[in-house]
């Protein structure tokens, strides 16, 4: 929670540290351990509040290719508009009306889902010094040694047959 009541217009600097106890606390949390320290910038306006989130730190998460976990580094950068009015609101995945007497925000849920967004598509793990991948060299080989067979179902080379007769 941030507080906004009471706060003077200008700039205020907050700083977060984000760890296993914070996913823990999510039952739904696709990531379940990490360290990620987050430094907020809120700049009050008159009518407006904007956030400006910057993260750092690592996550734990599955590699897509061996299912092994690994810390992924993650870095980045989000921004929010809180603006008042009668009643809340998500204008915009960017801007969040809130009712003129609402004290503070609690900004847990945004934290969770900004780090979401800054994971990448495909999870692999890295490569050490030599471009050798770090994945689990056991599954590797197994995956390696499941080649797919090259022979053409017959079924379809009977098809293709009666296509090219027409």
């Amino acid at each position: 929670m941030i507080p906004l009541a009471g706060l003077s217009a200008g700039e205020h600097r907050y700083e977060f540290v984000i760890g296993d106890a914070f996913f823990a606390h999510l039952s739904y949390a696709e990531i379940e351990k990490g360290d990620l320290k987050v430094d907020l910038l809120l700049d009050k306006r008159d009518n407006m509040i904007k956030l400006n989130f910057l993260f750092e730190g690592t996550v734990e998460v599955m590699c897509d290719r061996c299912a092994d976990n690994f810390n992924l580094a993650l870095e980045g950068e989000n921004s929010l508009y809180l603006k008042y009015g009668d009643h809340y609101l998500e204008e915009s995945e960017d801007v969040i009306v809130l009712p003129a007497d609402q004290h503070q925000f609690d900004i847990s849920q945004l934290l969770y889902e900004y780090i979401v967004l800054l994971l990448p598509l495909r999870k692999v793990h890295p490569e050490d010094e030599d471009g050798n991948s770090l994945c689990n060299p056991e599954v590797i080989a197994k995956l390696n040694s499941m080649s797919v067979s090259e022979s053409v179902d017959p079924r379809w080379e009977a098809l293709r047959k009666l296509k090219n007769d027409e």
